[in-house]
C-alpha cells in the first residue's frame, strides 16, 4: 500500500468513527431495531452466577403489545428496569454478548459506551472492506477506498453498527474469514501472516479475561486456547499449508458461535477448498487426495468443535433437533406477523411489491423501528448511486484474469446468492423486510459498487482523475450527518 493510501485509509476511518460515536451519542435510546432485547441479554449475563453463559429463550420473553406501546410512545420514559420484560434474543449464540459484557461491567451498563463499542467492531468491517477490494481489485486503489467508504457511510449500517446488537462482530468476523479467504487463493501468504499475528494474540486475551471475569467455562476457554496452540504448531512447523486453512476454520468457528446470519459464509470455506485442490486431473493423485483431507480436517475440526459447544449447549436445553434455538424462538414469537396472513390481507402482486419497496428504502435508510423510512428527496442519493452502480456494471467488462482471482470472485458471488436466499427465505415465514438482512453481503455488493461507479468514470474520462469514482460515495458521510441531526434525532426524539 502507498503512503497516500494509507493516510487516505486512516482518514476515512477516523471520519467514520466520529460519525458512528455521534449516532451512538445523539440517537434517541432503544431507537434501533430490537436494541432493548440486545442490552437484556447482556443485562441477564451481569446478573446471572459464574459462568454466566448463557440466557434460555422461554414463554413470555416477547410481549408483542409492550412493544406497540413503547414503539408508539417512541420509548418516553423507558429505562433498563421497564424493558426488562422484552428478552426474545435470548436464543442468539453468545459471542457478541460475552465480549460486550466485559464492557457492560466496565461501564455500569451504560447504553453510550455499549454502541461505541459495537461501533469500535464496525470500523474493523470497514477496514476489511478494505483489505478485501484490494485484493479482489488489485491494482485500483481508489476502488478500494470507495468500497470502504460506501460501508463507511451507508445510513442505514451506520445506524446500526452504532447501536447494540450482534450484527457488528457478526460482519466483522465476516470479513476477516473473507479477507483470509481472499489472501489464501491469491497465494499472499505474508499477508496472512500479518492478519493472523494481529488476530490470534486479541482473541487469546479476550478469552482469558472472559475465563477471570467467570463469562465462561475453564472447559470451553481450554478449548479454544488448544485450537489456537495447534494452529500455532502448524505455523512454526513445516505445514506451511495447513495452518492457514486451520486459521481459517478458527474464523468460520468464532462465526457458528456469534450469529446464524454467518452461517453460510463458515459453509463457504470448504466448498472453496475443495474447488482448490481439486484441479483437473489431480483428484486421481495420492498426494493430491491426501492434501485434500488433510485441509479439510485442518480446516473442519477448528470450526466444528467450536460450533460444536454451542449445538450441544442447545440440544440440551431445547431438545432436538433445535440446534440453533430457532424453533423456540418461533414458539415465544407466535404473534409476530406472518407473510401468509400479509398475504391474505393484501395479495400476492401488493406483498411483492412492498417486499421491493421495503427491502430497497431499508437497505439504505429506515430508521428506528422502521417507522422512519427515507423518503420523497430524501431518496435521491441513494436512488442515483443504485443506478449509478448498476448500468455501470452492465457496462464494465471482466473485472479479473488467473484462477485465483477467478475463484475469488465467484465465492463473493455466492456470498451475495446464498444471503439474498436466506433473506428470501425468512421472509417465506415472517414479515421482515429489512435490508439490513442484506449486510453480511455488505463487502461483496459494495466492491460491485464501486466498480459500477468507475465504470462510467472510465468511459466519460478514460486515464483522468481516478478519484471521481470515491466523490459520489464519500458525500454519503455528510448525507448521514445531515440525517442524524435533523431526522433522526429530533423525529425518534420522545
Amino acid at each position: 500500500m502507498r503512503l497516500n493510501e494509507r493516510a487516505a485509509l486512516a482518514i476515512l476511518l477516523v471520519a467514520y468513527l466520529l460519525l458512528a460515536a455521534l449516532f451512538a451519542a445523539r440517537a434517541p435510546a432503544w431507537q434501533a431495531p430490537d436494541e432493548p432485547a440486545h442490552y437484556n441479554v447482556l443485562r441477564q449475563l451481569h446478573e446471572a452466577p459464574a459462568p454466566r453463559c448463557c440466557p434460555v429463550i422461554e414463554p413470555g420473553d416477547w410481549d408483542q403489545a409492550l412493544l406497540a406501546r413503547l414503539t408508539g410512545e417512541r420509548f418516553a420514559g423507558a429505562t433498563p428496569e421497564t424493558l426488562a420484560p422484552l428478552q426474545y434474543e435470548d436464543h442468539q449464540p453468545p459471542l457478541y454478548y460475552l465480549l460486550t459484557a466485559l464492557v457492560y461491567e466496565w461501564s455500569a451498563g451504560s447504553l453510550t459506551a455499549l454502541r461505541l463499542f459495537s461501533a469500535l467492531l464496525g470500523a474493523g468491517v470497514v477496514y476489511c472492506a478494505h483489505a478485501l477490494a484490494r485484493a479482489a481489485l488489485p491494482g485500483r486503489p481508489w476502488l478500494a477506498l470507495t468500497a470502504a467508504a460506501f460501508v463507511a457511510f451507508l445510513p442505514q449500517h451506520l445506524a446500526m453498527m452504532s447501536a447494540v446488537n450482534n450484527d457488528s462482530l457478526n460482519e466483522l468476523l465476516i470479513g476477516l474469514a473473507l479477507v483470509a479467504l481472499a489472501r489464501w487463493l491469491r497465494g499472499d501468504r505474508a499477508g496472512l501472516r500479518r492478519l493472523a499475528r494481529a488476530l490470534l494474540p486479541a482473541a487469546t486475551a479476550l478469552c482469558v479475561l472472559l475465563l477471570l471475569y467467570g463469562l465462561i467455562t475453564l472447559a470451553a476457554a481450554l478449548l479454544f486456547l488448544a485450537l489456537t496452540g495447534v494452529g500455532l504448531w502448524l505455523w512454526r512447523s513445516d505445514r506451511q499449508t495447513l495452518w492457514p486453512l486451520w486459521f481459517m476454520g478458527l474464523l468460520a468457528g468464532l462465526l457458528l458461535v456469534t450469529k446464524p446470519g454467518g452461517y453460510f459464509v463458515a459453509g463457504l470455506l470448504p466448498l472453496v477448498l475443495l474447488l482448490r485442490l481439486r484441479p483437473a486431473g489431480l483428484q486421481r493423485r495420492r498426494a493430491a487426495r491426501q492434501l485434500l483431507v488433510a485441509g479439510l480436517a485442518c480446516l473442519l475440526a477448528p470450526a466444528l468443535l467450536t460450533g460444536g459447544l454451542w449445538w450441544a449447549r442447545n440440544l440440551a436445553v431445547y431438545g432436538w433437533p433445535d440446534l440453533l434455538g430457532l424453533a423456540a424462538h418461533n414458539r415465544v414469537v407466535l404473534d409476530q406477523l406472518r407473510r401468509a396472513d400479509l398475504v391474505a390481507e393484501i395479495g400476492a402482486a401488493a406483498w411483492a411489491q412492498r417486499a421491493l419497496r421495503d427491502t430497497f428504502t431499508s437497505f439504505w435508510g429506515q430508521f428506528g423501528w422502521m417507522a422512519l423510512p427515507l423518503q420523497g428527496r430524501l431518496l435521491l442519493p441513494p436512488l442515483a448511486l443504485s443506478l449509478a452502480a448498476v448500468s455501470g456494471l452492465l457496462l464494465s467488462g471482466r473485472p479479473c484474469s488467473g484462477r485465483g482471482l477467478r475463484q475469488l470472485h465467484r465465492a463473493l458471488w455466492l456470498v451475495i446468492g446464498l444471503t439474498a436466499l436466506a433473506y428470501l427465505y425468512y421472509n417465506l415465514e415472517f414479515v421482515q423486510l429489512q435490508g439490513r438482512y442484506l449486510y453480511p453481503a455488505l463487502l461483496p455488493l459494495a466492491l460491485l459498487l464501486a466498480r459500477g461507479l468507475d465504470a462510467w468514470r472510465t468511459r466519460l474520462l478514460p486515464g483522468r482523475l481516478p478519484w471521481l469514482t470515491l466523490l459520489p460515495v464519500a458525500l454519503l458521510a455528510p448525507f448521514s450527518l445531515w440525517l442524524l441531526l435533523t431526522v433522526i434525532e429530533p423525529l425518534l426524539s420522545a
